[in-house]
């Protein structure tokens, strides 16, 4: 099956719950790769800088290749191929329909991560969705096969709207439990903004410190002592605050504390990790290239990575193999909607070492529901998996129509 098309669909709905709690709005990007056999596949790219650029140049690059060579399109993609190149693709230096220069060597941007790994992350996600539909069978059986028939999802809470009022971390705490999740996630950096003087500083005082201690305990108490929690610093802190707050958060037996330091160094992390009790989870925009660095360094002992950022789902499991191969575990970030969290479930049934899959959009319900497939987004906390063909999705048609972003249209 051949290629003809690469496109993409913007949608846009309210956020209920954001980053530090309050209202915002939410843009989600649907990819949808159509071939010559009439068969096609979706899948799902964040709304970032770049990205779209991405997908229009893999669409004019790309269209006339096999379908069935997903792993080497997403690798000639990321970074690219030695001379004389593939036959099949435009010659360097082309003007490809778009307008963009066409790149055999290396990446468009040269560079092997960012939007380029990004776009490539969706079209790899579509790919996979249209090789299963083709073969008659589940993405996770493209992926190696599974080990589970379920994957376990935890919900980023960040924070409630009111950081001061415990009782709020204790009602948010409360009703995860209640919703059948087993594990949740909050935010550092928003945990106690009241507390921050300086906001260009990477340092966490005191005072702040005893703040945000004080409401996870809040938390503890409302969740009780089975219940995984974890916390997010956002690449946000210098090494001996990370350090301060990881130690004087010991006694509540997180399950992880992410990116404690800015992940453009190893070395920061690894020094962190060397000096506190609580494991170090890091890796949300990383490539595999990066994760190897991470843990060649000691820096790391979760990895975070996401089917949006890291290159797709075979990239996905190639870095779960890497970790599986060290004797670490995976969490997947989840920075998707719908298609992309069924997505990165099929990869994480098929990962031994994995641990987790995230959600951010839970009180968005129009997030969870632009894809419809025979059994619910989520039961019992687990994103249920059947043995429907690729990912098991359909677009629901009206959902999108109502939240089309001006200037979009619906696919054909």
């Amino acid at each position: 099956m051949k290629i003809t098309d690469i496109r993409s669909m913007r949608l846009v709905g309210p956020r209920n719950h954001g980053v530090g709690g309050g209202t915002s709005t939410l843009s989600k990007v649907i990819v949808r790769v159509d071939t010559d056999a009439g068969v096609y596949g979706l899948g799902e790219v964040d709304n970032f800088m770049g990205v779209r650029e991405g997908l229009a140049y893999m669409r004019d690059f790309f269209r006339g290749r096999d379908a069935f060579t997903a792993r080497a399109l997403i690798s000639e993609m990321i970074y690219g191929t030695v001379a004389p190149h593939n036959p099949l693709t435009p010659r360097q230096g082309t003007v490809m329909p778009g307008g963009a220069i066409a790149v055999s060597m290396c990446s468009p941007t040269a560079t092997p991560w960012g939007p380029v790994a990004w776009a490539a992350s969706g079209v790899d996600i579509a790919l996979c969705d249209l090789i299963g539909k083709a073969l008659k069978t589940p993405a996770y059986v493209l992926l190696g096969g599974k080990y589970r028939d379920r994957a376990k999802v935890y919900l980023d809470r960040s924070s409630p709207d009111d950081v001061t009022d415990l009782g709020a971390w204790e009602k948010m705490a409360a009703e995860t439990v209640a919703s059948g999740f087993t594990q949740m996630k909050f935010d550092i950096d928003y945990m106690a903004t009241e507390c921050v003087g300086d906001i260009w500083n990477r340092t966490l005082s005191l005072r702040q410190i005893n703040r945000i201690v004080e409401r996870l305990q809040a938390v503890r108490r409302a969740a009780g002592p089975d219940f995984e929690i974890c916390v997010d610093c956002h690449m946000q802190y210098n090494v001996p605050d990370a350090i301060r707050v990881a130690n004087a958060l010991e006694s509540l037996n997180l399950l992880w504390l992410e990116d404690p330091t800015p992940i453009t160094n190893p070395d920061s992390c690894a020094e962190v990790r060397a000096k506190v009790s609580v494991p170090i989870c890091v890796g949300e925009m990383f490539i595999a290239e990066q994760f190897r660095l991470f843990i060649d360094r000691g820096a790391c002992d979760i990895l975070h990575p996401d089917v949006l950022f890291c290159g797709g789902l075979h990239e996905l499991r190639r870095i779960a193999d890497y970790a599986e191969l060290h004797h670490l575990p995976v969490a997947f970030h989840g920075n998707g909607g719908a298609l992309a969290t069924i997505a990165a479930a099929h990869a994480g049934v098929a990962s031994r070492n994995f641990l987790g899959l995230e959600y951010h959009f839970v009180e968005s319900a129009w997030v969870g529901e632009f894809v419809r497939r025979d059994v619910p987004l989520f039961r019992d906390g687990h994103v249920e998996l059947t043995d429907a063909p690729g990912l098991g999705v359909e677009l629901d048609r009206e959902l999108c129509r109502r939240h089309l972003a001006p200037g979009e249209s619906l696919f054909d």
